[in-house]
């Protein structure tokens, strides 16, 4: 490629749980484009959620197109091609790679009853051990071994098992690859061997014949089908890089790299998130280990209780206001609370949670109401209990990893200033926003030029960066804080038994 540097762009494209988000930015981190399209889910039983992985890949690529000709445009040209995926969606696929049935999300619930299970048993604990993926129902490992027990005919007609990233690998390229990262979501690979664990595929019921061959994040390919090259006006020879999972690719695209530097996303679910360099697996299985990139690692925990769980109870407090509208007149409702809501306790597990408790059982509630309460009182307790989610998954990380000395935002709910200082003030340390609007995108990009050597490296990363908003804890706040968290942590434990998993009869 003979076009100048500073006229070639990094794709970033990056397939997340509801919408395609395509970026384009040049090697020193310019933007240049970006174009974001929806896709729905759809709940055709109580706790399945899927998707049509065709019509992802539609909105995808009309996306890409969109993304390209804006490039075109302009008078740029592509270097670099980098993906990344929400975890551990599953997929079964034909001999030809045509899908057999729709992608069960993460968000898809159906074996629950296979982690409780295993989880009773000892069976989560020693899958641990070896993968680092908390046993839950998010996992492909459980599903699979749901519709082993529950549909065996539609396992046996799948010629693979494969994630969204992997059908678009192969529709690009005719090869079946996963990276690493997305390898860790699976819940049967061995981070630390960078390998599929015999003990984990058994439980889940496959064999590594229905698999993709693993292959490290940095892997390229430069080969495309010359119907895709043609259909994207591309060379056939641009490189396509594997890149890693979006929660990995999310670190990367807001700079958190380095020793102390914590990722907090809060979209509709949340994580927190910190890069390590040697496997940090928790003793009590309550936080994940995956790889990261080629050498480090990534460990940290997901939430379910963040934009989902906040905009069903803005849904049911807010029912006079139209719904494009509720989260800003719930941000306004919230910070005319006083910090602590007025004594009101919610607890957002609307939908099961995950980190660190893993419990598809556990239920939100209301704890304090009184007659003194406004319905600002309760949002602003939804608000600080999203946050709360998260601290609480960072008190079972910081055990091995300690205090941050700052925490990189990004998602949806922290474009809020409200959100951003209350994060601030209850983990009690500097929250900063960087100038790039879609983490995982920008991560996917960046690791691409990374891997064919336009970028030196992560840390190369993170200097590009610029904070576009930063927030210190506000100390009377943060003391505040550290009593109301304190109380949220007493409802909490009184909660979860009420919602202990049942053994089955």
């Amino acid at each position: 490629m003979n076009t100048p540097a500073e006229r070639q762009v990094l794709i970033g494209i990056d397939l997340g749980t509801s919408a395609a988000k395509i970026l384009a930015c040049t090697p020193s981190g310019a933007h240049v484009a970006l174009e974001s399209e929806s896709y729905p889910l759809e709940m055709p039983r109580p706790q399945w959620v899927e998707q049509d992985a065709n019509e992802v890949y539609r909105v995808a690529m009309h996306a890409l197109h969109g993304v390209l000709a804006d490039v075109w445009l302009r008078g740029y040209e592509v270097l670099a091609i980098g993906f990344s995926c929400a975890m551990h969606g599953l997929l079964f696929v034909d001999e030809h790679g045509e899908p057999l049935g729709p992608v069960v999300t993460w968000m898809d619930r159906r074996s629950a009853e296979v982690a409780d299970r295993w989880r009773a048993d000892g069976t989560a604990a020693r899958l641990y051990a070896k993968t680092g993926a908390p046993v839950h129902a998010m996992l492909p490992s459980c599903k699979l071994r749901w519709f082993a027990q529950t549909a065996p005919d539609q396992l046996a007609r799948a010629a693979r098992i494969v994630s969204l990233k992997e059908l678009f690998v192969f529709r690009w390229t005719g090869e079946w690859l996963i990276d690493w990262g997305m390898a860790s979501g699976t819940g049967f690979y061995d981070p630390v061997a960078r390998a599929w664990d015999p003990g984990a595929l058994a439980a889940a019921g496959v064999g590594t014949e229905k698999l993709s061959a693993l292959a490290a994040p940095s892997t390229t390919l430069r080969e495309l089908r010359p119907a895709v090259a043609a259909a994207l006006g591309i060379d056939a020879k641009t490189p396509v890089v594997l890149a890693s999972s979006d929660g990995a690719l999310a670190n990367l695209g807001v700079g958190a790299v380095g020793p102390g530097d914590l990722a907090l996303t809060l979209g509709t679910s949340g994580a927190i998130r910190t890069v390590v360099t040697t496997p940090t697996f928790d003793p009590h299985g309550r936080t994940f280990c995956y790889a990261y990139d080629d050498v480090k690692f990534i460990a940290g925990g997901p939430t379910s209780s963040a934009g989902a769980a906040l905009a069903a109870l803005n849904a049911l407090f807010l029912d006079d206001v139209p719904g494009p509208d509720r989260f800003a007149r719930a941000v306004a409702l919230a910070e005319k609370a006083a910090p602590g809501a007025n004594g009101l306790t919610v607890l957002p597990f609307l939908g099961g949670e995950r980190a660190p408790y893993w419990n598809s059982e556990l239920r939100g509630a209301i704890v304090g109401l009184d007659l003194s309460h406004s319905r600002g009182d309760v949002l602003r307790a939804a608000f600080e209990a999203v946050v709360f989610a998260l601290a609480s998954v960072h008190d079972a990380l910081r055990e091995r990893t300690g205090d941050p000395r700052r925490i990189r935002l990004s998602g949806g709910l922290t474009h809020a200033p409200f959100v951003r200082q209350l994060v601030a003030d209850v983990f009690g340390c500097e929250a900063v926003l960087a100038d790039q609007a879609e983490a995982s995108a920008f991560g996917a990009a960046m690791m691409a030029g990374i891997a064919v050597g336009a970028i030196a490296g992560d840390t190369a990363v993170a200097a590009l960066l610029h904070p576009a908003h930063v927030h210190e804890p506000d100390p009377a706040a943060a003391a505040r804080y550290a009593e109301v968290y304190a109380r949220y942590r007493d409802v909490v434990a009184a909660n979860l038994p009420l919602f202990a998993p049942q053994p089955a009869s």
